[in-house]
């Protein structure tokens, strides 16, 4: 099985995923970008090494961001105080082709989050193993994140580091690796955000580029009432979740075969 194969099929089977945010974090290996780019200032990122609670730790946010674009989580969790920004898992990558995504949001005031890439696999070795095939590059309006590599985070998905998330089966124990980070709440106004993926799928084919460009306009306020209603309730029970496997599901069946 190729190294995209691998990438994106188990990937697919996450879309059994069930609800709510969970925790926790480790940084990885990935290629920064290149010297003398202007670089954002630390403090519109939250720092990979921030103190956390168990809702808000690195991998709980990057894992709700998976489950959010499997559209299994809506887009505010935590009363609106993290927005989730989308990431398509549906994307294939082409060796020496550029694929590229555009989305266009309208956000109030508030926390961003952002999953960069994300990898998959039975084991930590081989989802880490999969995420030194990226080079990783992330820019807002031009300034480019330092250090993009301290911002990737492992965990298993029924592992310690995740709470309030339901996987059905053997889901649970998918390995998973996410280039993920939060932005901290940006001045109303147009923004860009852009994620510049480089991908060596093999050292005999040419790399592929994936590109995912965040038009934001970011209203001069902090999240509505009816935004944070549409946040689960982190008090009461778990959401229904569909967890029939996959295999048996036909609500998304390109998943089946493509991914990102």
């Amino acid at each position: 099985m190729s190294a995209v194969s691998r990438t994106l099929l188990p990937l697919a089977s996450l879309c059994a995923l069930a609800v709510c945010a969970g925790c926790g974090a480790t940084s990885a290996e990935v290629a920064a970008p290149a010297a003398r780019l202007p670089l954002l200032p630390d403090r519109a990122v939250r720092p990979p090494d921030a103190k956390t609670d168990m809702d808000t730790n690195p991998a709980n946010l990057a894992s709700a961001v998976v489950t959010y674009s499997f559209g299994q989580l809506p887009e505010y969790i935590d009363a609106a105080a993290f927005r989730l920004l989308p990431h398509d898992m549906a994307q294939t990558s082409e060796p020496g082709r550029t694929v590229r995504r555009v989305y266009r949001l309208t956000v109030p005031r508030t926390r961003l989050v952002l999953d960069a890439a994300v990898t998959t696999a039975p084991t930590e070795a081989e989802a880490r193993e999969l995420a030194r095939a990226f080079q990783v590059r992330v820019s807002l309006d031009g300034r480019y994140l330092r250090s993009p590599e301290r911002y990737w985070v492992f965990y298993r998905n029924n592992g310690p580091q995740i709470c309030r998330i339901y996987f059905p089966g053997d889901l649970g124990s998918l390995h998973m690796g996410a280039s993920s980070m939060v932005f901290r709440p940006l001045p109303p106004g147009r923004h860009r955000l852009r994620v510049e993926l480089r991908q060596e799928i093999a050292a005999s084919v040419p790399a592929a580029r994936l590109v995912a460009d965040y038009h934001l306009r970011v209203l001069p306020r902090g999240p509505s009432a009816a935004e944070r209603a549409v946040a689960p309730d982190e008090e009461g029970p778990p959401p229904p979740t569909n967890r029939v496997p996959l295999t048996f599901r036909n609500d998304h069946p390109e998943l089946l075969t493509s991914g990102h």
